[in-house]
């Protein structure tokens, strides 16, 4: 426990009071937590650790008004710059990997289409015959197929128009 006369030394040090009646005005005003003792000599004792909480509060006190700034809300604010920095780098790894998944699906995706890409469409595929298959029965099945996609039997009229097309392109004659 400090006295009167070894605070306003630690204080004066520090450059905040220079003399031992600011001090005890401090102390009766409570911004320098301290006991009234029984010796009148030292008339009040004051805890160093409550004595080194208001040489800071002073000194961010200087502070602020020398630079303007408010020091325990810039602290919150640096704290908070900090875990948002934090979060930030964790949602960048996040999203590297994700890419990295993205791209590992897109090749396996490629490789799979590559080894199964079907046989491009001809009217002997769309028909179910053979290349080598008659004319004749070509043109029957071809026939069939268009009756099937007539306008006028609910058929739909722009398949009929590609297949009517294909059969007169094929000369039945």
């Amino acid at each position: 426990m400090l006295n009167v006369k070894e605070t306003t030394e630690l204080l004066r040090s520090e450059g905040i009071a220079d003399s031992e009646e600011t001090v005890i005005r401090w102390i009766l005003d409570g911004k320098i937590r301290a006991k009234r003792t029984k010796d009148l000599n030292i008339n009040f004792s004051i805890d160093p650790f409550d004595l080194a909480t208001f040489i800071v509060e002073k000194k961010n006190e200087r502070l602020s008004q020398q630079f303007g700034v408010d020091y325990e809300h810039w602290e919150k604010t640096f704290q908070e710059n900090t875990r948002l920095k934090e979060k930030m780098e964790e949602l960048e790894i996040t999203l590297r990997i994700e890419r990295a998944k993205v791209r590992s699906l897109k090749k396996m995706v490629r490789s799979e289409n590559s080894l199964f890409t079907p046989a491009p469409y001809t009217i002997y595929s769309l028909l179910g015959v053979e290349e080598d298959a008659n004319k004749d029965f070509m043109k029957k099945e071809l026939k069939k197929l268009l009756k099937f996609l007539h306008p006028d039997r609910g058929g739909d009229e722009r398949l009929f128009k590609v297949f009517y097309e294909h059969y007169e392109k094929m000369n039945f004659k």
